[in-house]
């Protein structure tokens, strides 16, 4: 995610409530039955941009860390820098400062920080 700085936080919050002021103005000098309608005609806008959106833009690119990495064939670990699974059996993860480890469908989570 980029990073925004506090400046152009502020901008883009001076020009939402400059936007929404200048909708409702526009929206009480044509009246309240013609706002109300084009109130409900852009609603139904934004309702279906929303619902084909993710049909629309194109899929994030996941890196090899997240997708669903194949276990290696010879049997050993691979680096830790690959991403790719351990073989079963015992892990050592001495000097870890965060293990999470799912057995058998039960999450088990250890952190320590510091040294023991």
């Amino acid at each position: 995610m980029p990073r925004r700085s506090a400046g152009w936080m502020w901008a883009g919050r001076v020009v939402a409530g400059l936007t929404v002021a200048g909708l409702v103005g526009y929206l009480a000098v044509v009246g309240l039955d013609r706002a109300d309608k084009i109130g409900s005609a852009a609603g139904v806008v934004v309702a279906v941009l929303g619902l084909v959106a993710p049909y629309l833009l194109a899929p994030r690119r996941q890196s090899p860390a997240e997708g669903n990495a194949p276990a290696p064939e010879t049997g050993a670990a691979a680096p830790p820098e690959t991403g790719a699974a351990a073989p079963p059996g015992r892990v050592d993860a001495h000097g870890s400062q965060g293990v999470q480890v799912n057995l058998a469908g039960t999450n088990t989570q250890n952190n320590t920080f510091g040294s023991r």
